[in-house]
Order: structure tokens, then sequence, then C-alpha cells
């Protein structure tokens, strides 16, 4: 499924799972959704709650238009991306795409 929505969680956990392999824990004031929008690329990952949980989202084009509008919140992606394509190689991944 294509990406439509960035998510930021305001309560609760959720577990995110690739290729049904648990890789991360997420909670408060942690997002998702945004590799998605940004690529305009399928999803790569399965999100999924741990409990109640409660979002905050923002669809793909007010997201465009927030990051365009506001280059910090823009350099804070730029450098969560590098920060997961670290982790892809740490696990084996060629980080290559």
């Amino acid at each position: 499924m294509s990406g439509v929505d960035f998510f930021v969680i305001v309560e609760g956990e959720v577990s995110v799972s690739v290729d049904g392999k648990d890789v991360a824990r997420l909670g408060p004031g942690d997002h998702f959704g945004e590799l998605a929008l940004i690529g305009e690329r399928e999803r790569t990952s399965t999100v999924t709650a741990i409990g109640p949980v409660r979002c905050v989202s923002m669809a793909s084009w007010h997201f465009r238009r927030f990051v365009k509008a506001n280059p910090d919140a823009a350099w804070k992606l730029l450098q969560h991306l590098v920060e997961l394509l670290g982790e892809k190689e740490r696990r084996g991944g060629s980080g290559k795409r």
C-alpha cells in the first residue's frame, strides 16, 4: 500500500516490522510514514499498535507543503533518513536504492 499520511504518536506504543521481523518500537513524539511520502513509493514496514495509541496525521499534500515551508523540519527529516540508512547497512542491507 502506498503512503498517504505522515503520523506522529501522541500516546501509546507501536511496533515496527519489516518482512515480519520486529525492527523497532516507537512511542510518544516518534513518527512514521515519511519514507513512503518522500519516496512516493510503497510502504516498507508495518506499524502495529501495542495497546491503545493516539496519533496525529498529516495528508501527503499537507506534509509536502509543511516540509517546504519549514527548512528546520526538512533538515531533521534528512537526518532521520540518514540514520535509517545506517541502521539498514548495519543489519546487512546494501543501503543502495
